[in-house]
């Protein structure tokens, strides 16, 4: 409850989805559309909040060959540091990818200290980065991410949430891990991560389907 009033979670998306997202703008070179894409797919895929997400900076995240490593430096006074692995897809929906896209059409010095996602001005028909090391507003990642994804998921109640809760539970329909789970979502305790958890209809039923009756 809040204010007396019931919270409303907001609904997950999942990986068809994000793949119909992307092949819409599969030739884009639009830097707003792909820096909203790469955010949507890093944090679906990473598991990230709206904070950590929000927080990247260039020499954060390095790119290899079959992955993309995020380092997430807590700051609180341990300092801890968290190293998210996000794997290559064979999709036009993969984060490694469309991270590239974004590298190539922002111009971002990969070694540096400025925020990854920053916002996006105008100049005629090109859009650039503002040149001040400023991270995007929640309220302006919040339009413009739900914008998107309303194109594929227009009955959906859709927020930040949705990303973050969508790749926990793709996860968990999959049968991974439940401790690689955890850790990759940086949950403390099962409770917090099964709240983050939607589970399906198969998954569900299971439970009196082997009660023998």
């Amino acid at each position: 409850m809040r204010n007396g009033k019931p919270v409303v979670k907001k609904d997950p998306v999942d990986n068809i989805m994000l793949r119909e997202l992307c092949s819409i703008y599969q030739d884009s070179s639009d830097l707003l559309v792909i820096r909203d894409l790469t955010m949507i797919l890093i944090a679906y895929a990473g598991f990230l909040r709206f904070d950590e997400l929000s927080s990247l900076i260039c020499r954060d995240i390095k790119i290899y060959e079959e992955y993309m490593s995020i380092f997430l430096i807590k700051t609180d006074q341990y300092r801890q540091v968290n190293e998210i692995l996000i794997s290559k897809g064979s999709s036009q929906a993969c984060p490694p990818l469309m991270y590239k896209r974004y590298l190539g059409l922002s111009s971002l010095d990969v070694d540096s200290d400025h925020f990854v996602f920053r916002p996006i001005f105008r100049s005629g028909d090109t859009a650039k980065l503002i040149y001040k090391n400023k991270k995007l507003s929640y309220t302006a990642a919040r339009q413009n991410i739900v914008k998107r994804l309303k194109m594929v998921a227009p009955q959906l109640n859709l927020g930040l949430h949705s990303l973050r809760s969508g790749g926990a539970s793709a996860a968990a329909k999959s049968d991974v891990n439940e401790r690689c789970i955890k850790r990759h979502g940086r949950w403390k305790s099962d409770l917090s991560k099964d709240g983050y958890i939607a589970d399906s209809f198969d998954n569900r039923i299971s439970v009196s389907k082997n009660l023998g009756l």
